[in-house]
């Protein structure tokens, strides 16, 4: 269920076809994103050189970068440089599977060659925030919101964990909510948008509801 509230004329309706298309670019992100980031969790589980290679490629040649949540603002758009953001970088997942190789030539002649490729020119990009939310927590973001912009917020966890999104104003009012409609029922996706009608910092609450911990993910438009 979807509530968009109107509060004292702080929000206004987001237009359909714009909102259909936000959508739609955040779910391509989303995929490409999630399997980047379990090739990493897989890579770092496993000291494969090789998966991680892959990772790291993909990370590269993307249209996103990878930021941990927990230390970082949510940043509605897309990255700019000279944005302070823990960005995850090719170059530093790279480094960190050449102490894996155990002085396998081959293995360390592959990552000195996707090294030299490695660029920190990654953004602007979209930016997508990873975290790993344990049973009955929440995770809290602030963003600054531009009057009259399509502002748009979506989640994607394991779909094991019944989450709640929730976005409120610098007044406490609600811009949006997005829960399962029954208690306790799990969900994969969740979206949150709406349009200020002026430039403000709003907070987003992601709030984990369930009895076991989800890998969740965080896209803006």
């Amino acid at each position: 269920m979807m509530l968009v509230l109107a509060a004292g004329g702080a929000f206004a309706r987001a237009v359909p076809d714009a909102v259909s298309a936000e959508a739609a670019a955040s779910d391509a992100v989303i995929e490409r994103a999630e399997l980047v980031r379990d090739l990493i969790a897989r890579a770092r589980a496993d000291r494969d050189v090789d998966v991680m290679i892959v990772a790291a490629n993909m990370l590269r040649q993307g249209d996103f970068v990878l930021v941990p949540a927990e230390n970082a603002p949510l940043v509605l758009g897309r990255a700019r440089k000279g944005d302070e953001l823990p960005v995850t970088e090719p170059a530093a997942l790279l480094v960190e599977a050449r102490g894996w190789a155990a002085g396998d030539q081959d293995k360390l002649a592959a990552i000195e060659a996707t090294l030299a490729e490695a660029s920190r020119g990654i953004i602007p990009a979209a930016i997508v925030y990873t975290h790993d939310l344990p049973a009955d927590r929440a995770l809290t973001m602030r963003a600054r919101a531009e009057g009259g912009r399509l502002a748009l917020v979506r989640v994607r966890g394991d779909g094991d964990a019944a989450l709640e999104l929730a976005v409120t104003d610098s007044a406490g009012r609600v811009a949006c909510v997005d829960r399962p409609t029954g208690a306790g029922m799990a969900r994969r996706d969740l979206l949150c948008r709406w349009t200020p009608n002026r430039t403000e910092e709003y907070r987003i609450v992601l709030k984990n509801k369930g009895r076991v911990w989800t890998r969740a993910i965080l896209v803006s438009n």
